[in-house]
Formats: C-alpha cells, structure tokens, sequence
C-alpha cells in the first residue's frame, strides 16, 4: 500500500495532579471547537476511499446514524487518512500514489473544496498527523523512508519544513503525537503475513523543535513487523501500536509502551498482546479509559479477518485487559476506526467499502446499532474515518 499552547512534558506515573490537570485539558481540547450538544450526537464523518480516489461525507443524526451525501468529493491517487485542523476548518488529505496532500476548506455545512494545490511529500505518504497546536503537519513516507514537515499558515495552506527528514528505518507507516506536541512517534515495516519476511518493525521517536522540526532521538523500538496504527492516550503516558502480523506467524500484535519525560519508550506489563488478525488502526477513547484496534487488514482476503478489539487500559501502569465481550464483529476487512468526541459512538470502516456503528458500552464493549452501509467509494484503507464537526457553525 502504497489550539495553540505551551509545551508541557508529559506527567509522569507518580504526578497525580499534573495528570490529572492535562486530562481535563485534553478533553477540553478534544471538544475544542465543537458547538454545544456534541454529547447529543448529531454533526459529520468523512471516509476516504482509497480505490476509487474520493471521499464521502455522511450526516449524523441525534443517534449517530450515518446517511451518505453525495456527490463524493474527488482527491488525489489512493487518500489514506484525513486529517482536520483545531479548529475544524481545513482539512488535508495525504494520498500515497501521487505523493501529495491535498488541502481543502470545509464549510459550516462540512463540504470540502480546494484551499489550494496539492503538496509535495517524501514517496508514497502512508500515514499522516496533525499537531495538537495546529500549527504543523507531519506524514510518513514510506518508500523513501522519511517524514514530511509542514508548517500551517494562518489561512491553512501548507507550507514545507525543508526537506523530508530520514527515520534511520526502512518502511515508516504510523505516526502518533503526544497532546503537548513534544515527541512523534513513527512506526515501522511491512506486513508480517509469511514467517521470515522483512524489514523488521520499529518505533522511531522524533523531538519537536521550534516551527516544528524534527530531531531523533535515541535508539529505535523494537516490534513486530508491519507496525502501523498508533494512538497515544489523552494523558500523553502511554502509546500503543498495532503491527500487521498473522496470528499464524506471531502472536505479538499489539505493543505498549510508557512515554518518559524526555519521550523514551518502556513496555508495559504485559506487552506485547495478541489481537488476531492482522491489526491496522487504532483508536483511544476520549476518557483515556479503553483502546480499540481494527484487525482486519488482510488485503488478499478480507473474508478472513472481520474483528476489532477493545481492551481496557490501566491508568497506573497502561497495561491492557480485554473489554468483556471482545473482540466484535465488524464486517469484512475492518480497517479504520474513529471515535465521537463524547466516547459513545465508534465508526469503522472495512475493506469491502461499508461503515458500521457502534454504540460504546460504560464496560468497553461495542454494540452495533447501524449498518453496514456502502461508502459510495471503493475500499477504504488505513485510518480511513475521521470524525468531523458538531452540526453546522
């Protein structure tokens, strides 16, 4: 396949009152933005559809309910995730067959149209995030081995940071910030889905600088191969990653890790964990209280991979349990995954081009209470939802 604010370090375990400052900072700046009622439901998704090389809008009732709105938005060759600035009015899409990332304005009503052209990236940008400031923009190019940097003018439009920085690591993937936009976090490697197949999985973590340049830090990570989708919770204490990898060939699938003061990595109890099969996407919940994982990322055969899994995480060492009833069913080739701004609904998109909606239980657990319902598009890939505004602005 092919909010501005200071810097803060992340609290560390034993700083109960820093932590529990920046929780209550990160759900406000989750909610940023948002018009009232946003608990109520009500507002858009978008789903990017890597086949056909659009993007489809769909309304949310007061349930939560998606209805398609068409026409699809056109954009580059093969979209990956769309990603929304702070405050909701510009969009970027990086789109990994053309090397690009597509910039648009959206409207109160959520349509997208063009800000300005396309931007260059490193070859074949995969993964792609936006800082908490919403002052850059970062991708991870995986043919060539680096991450693209952009900084965001006041008008939105991209503007590149030098040339892409080189990871030190063949194929990087994933990217994943921590709320203070301090560190980067950048996974590695190509799926593990025959034993003895390469490059080997990393985390690389890269320090953000001044105007958003990055300098790495430290030695790599180790995982499994094919690392990709990474979340880190909304405390900044602990990251995780899922690696493509049939169960057949590795058990370790999905990876903990603490995040110190100066961004090192340590595993958690526990870790890494099993989450069959073929992890993609991650997602952690607004609360920081639970982690979901799309395993269904079997290109050649999404009829054989059809789950997500959700584990509660534990606040005092980030080690992972699974909710009660996981993992879920969730059509075939369940691939991206994104979360209201309330933590009560989840949205995911499979391979075979639909969307499915859960309701989250208090415990974790996922009820499915829509669909599926076709995209319009075709095959939706890596991260492909992305939770949009609250109704119109």
């Amino acid at each position: 396949m092919r909010s501005t604010r200071s810097p803060r370090r992340p609290a560390t375990p034993g700083s109960r009152p820093a932590l529990a400052a920046l929780a209550v900072l990160t759900a406000s700046v989750l909610l940023a933005g948002a018009p009232a009622g946003a608990a109520a439901g009500g507002g858009t998704l978008y789903v990017t559809n890597g086949d056909s090389n659009n993007i489809s809008l769909f309304r949310l009732d007061l349930s939560g309910k998606p209805a398609l709105e068409k026409p699809l938005i056109d954009t580059g060759d093969q979209p990956r995730q769309l990603q929304l600035s702070a405050d909701g009015r510009t969009a970027y899409v990086a789109t990994a067959r053309d090397d690009s990332v597509h910039q648009y304005r959206v409207g109160d009503d959520g349509r997208l149209t063009v800000l300005a052209p396309p931007v260059g990236t490193g070859d074949f940008p995969f993964g792609s995030v936006i800082a908490p400031s919403g002052k850059n923009f970062y991708t991870a190019n995986t043919e060539d081995g680096t991450v693209s940097a952009f900084s965001v003018g006041v008008d939105g439009r991209l503007s590149e940071l030098g040339e892409p920085v080189s990871t030190g690591e063949n194929s990087p993937r994933g990217l994943a910030m921590t709320p203070d936009g301090r560190f980067l976090f950048v996974s590695h490697g190509r799926p593990a889905v025959i034993p003895d197949t390469g490059p080997p999985g990393f985390v690389v973590v890269f320090e953000v600088g001044p105007g958003g340049k990055l300098s790495r830090l430290g030695k790599p990570e180790p995982i499994e191969r094919g690392g990709q989708g990474l979340s880190v919770t909304p405390d900044g204490r602990y990251l995780y990653v899922a690696c493509e990898s049939l169960t057949s060939v590795s058990p370790r699938q999905l990876f903990g890790f603490a995040i110190g003061a100066d961004g090192s990595l340590k595993a958690v109890p526990g870790s890494p964990y099993t989450a069959p099969d073929v992890p993609s996407s991650t997602a952690v919940a607004p609360d920081g209280e639970h982690l979901y994982v799309t395993s269904g990322a079997l290109n050649d055969d999404p009829e054989a991979a059809t789950k997500v899994w959700g584990f509660t995480i534990k606040h005092d060492d980030g080690s992972l349990k699974p909710v009660p009833s996981a993992p879920f069913e969730a059509g075939r080739g369940p691939v991206g995954i994104a979360l209201s701004p309330d933590g009560q609904r989840a949205y995911v998109s499979t391979l075979r081009s639909e969307l499915l909606t859960f309701a989250v239980e208090p415990d974790g657990d996922l009820k499915l209470i829509h669909g599926p319902i076709k995209t319009g598009g075709m095959r939706p890939l890596f991260q492909s939802v992305t939770f949009g505004g609250i109704g119109p602005r």
